[in-house]
């Protein structure tokens, strides 16, 4: 386990022995606890996740940033086609080449929009598809080992236990072994003499 994930542990444990040792709202379930420790102690988990969980958000920013940028992209392109196209149709003549230049110009920005859209989508899908790569990695590496040792922790217990149920059901099987047996053994006697 590594030192972030020993980090994180105690970190939780810090936190669970807050909440059980908190005040209780009287006739509630409810308990008091200071809000600035918890906060406190939630901000260093946040530091202390694997670097994978951490990029997560720098994930969705970047792909919030690159679908800005492609559409800004796209805007200005469209601008600049409209512009060229108000200014070529002073003429009829002029205006029949400016359609059919602001045409080639509007396919050209929507194609190069579609380019650009296609190429964040494929980076976005390559960053996510890293992402789950590692949280695979980060489940397998972390979670399943801490799942196995609680399983393995929690049935040592469950055989302790079922251990101390048989020993307490063999005392308690000797104890009856033994008044059975007294009781066979003892047979009072009555003295002929007495009568």
């Amino acid at each position: 386990m590594s030192d972030a994930s020993i980090k994180v542990m105690q970190l939780l444990d810090e936190l669970e022995e807050i909440l059980e040792t908190a005040s209780k709202v009287p006739f509630s379930d409810k308990a008091i606890v200071d809000s600035d420790e918890v906060s406190q102690i939630i901000s260093d988990i946040r530091l202390s996740m694997p670097k994978d969980i951490q990029q997560a958000q720098w994930v969705k920013d970047e792909q919030d940033r690159i679908i800005n940028e492609a559409k800004q992209e796209y805007d200005k392109v469209i601008v600049a086609a409209k512009k060229q196209a108000e200014y070529l149709v002073e003429t009829d003549v002029v205006k029949r080449e400016a359609e059919k230049r602001a045409n080639a110009v509007l396919e050209e920005a929507e194609s190069h929009g579609r380019y650009m859209k296609l190429r964040s989508y494929e980076y976005i899908d390559k960053m996510l598809y890293d992402m789950q790569n590692d949280i695979a990695k980060l489940a397998s590496d972390y979670i399943q080992p801490m799942n196995d040792y609680f399983t393995e922790m929690l049935n040592g217990i469950n055989s302790k236990v079922n251990g101390n149920r048989q020993e307490m059901r063999d005392m308690a099987e000797r104890i009856q072994n033994q008044e059975a047996s007294s009781n066979t053994h003892y047979a009072p006697s009555y003295d002929e003499d007495e009568e």
